[in-house]
């Protein structure tokens, strides 16, 4: 913005540059046209307006706003991008395998949380071993972690609290409040599964039910 903003040379000069103004922060902001006001409403809006009883700039103030710009909105339609690309299909139902009626090209088959869906052995246990180390510095009792243990580890993914409290009704499958080292394990494979970027199933599938468990469910 000009220093003499408040002559009517410079006002003039504004309105006659707005379009080559607008064209420049779009252009140096990643912004989109249509998040700019329309060009001739703005041009006759700032017509009618008296500069002269505009309050003097603030350079800190503009610093701050070109640093906004510069930086935190960028990062934002970075992370909504993101969001986007994470979205369900619209036309899927009913969790991460609908669809799977059409064989390996069904969506989600065999990926995120449908990894391992074709294998015979649980496909958590590639990773037990690993999860199992941790289990056992989460002082086990009678072979299950609290709660509050679990949670400690969890948090350490940074996953939002809604998120984990999804993975933790998933992997808590008898209900007791309370992982076993398979449910821990489990609960810690969801959490990869999400950190991967794939979207977690409202119910948990059948291949990911840890073996010792299926005749209990059944």
């Amino acid at each position: 913005m000009p220093a003499v903003f408040g002559k009517d040379n410079k006002k003039k000069e504004l309105i006659g540059s707005l379009g080559e103004i607008y064209a420049r922060i779009e252009r140096e902001h990643q912004i989109s046209p249509g998040d700019f006001p329309n060009l001739k409403k703005m041009q006759d809006l700032l017509q009618s307006q008296d500069f002269n009883k505009f309050q003097p700039l603030k350079s800190k103030l503009l610093e701050t706003v070109d640093e906004m710009l510069a930086h935190d909105i960028a990062h934002l339609m970075v992370l909504v991008r993101q969001e986007e690309t994470q979205k369900p299909v619209q036309m899927v139902k009913g969790g991460a395998f609908e669809g799977t009626q059409n064989g390996p090209f069904g969506h989600g088959y065999g990926e995120g949380a449908g990894e391992g869906i074709d294998d015979e052995d649980w496909v958590v246990a590639r990773d037990k071993p690993m999860y199992d180390e941790i289990f056992y510095t989460l002082s086990p009792v009678n072979g299950k972690i609290t709660g509050a243990n679990a949670k400690r580890e969890m948090v350490k993914s940074k996953l939002p609290n809604t998120v984990l409290g999804k993975i933790w009704k998933l992997a808590d499958i008898d209900k007791d409040g309370l992982l076993d080292d398979e449910e821990f394990a489990l609960a810690n494979h969801l959490i990869k599964v999400k950190l991967e970027g794939h979207e977690l199933p409202n119910d948990l599938p059948c291949h990911l039910i840890p073996p010792s468990m299926r005749k209990v469910i059944e």
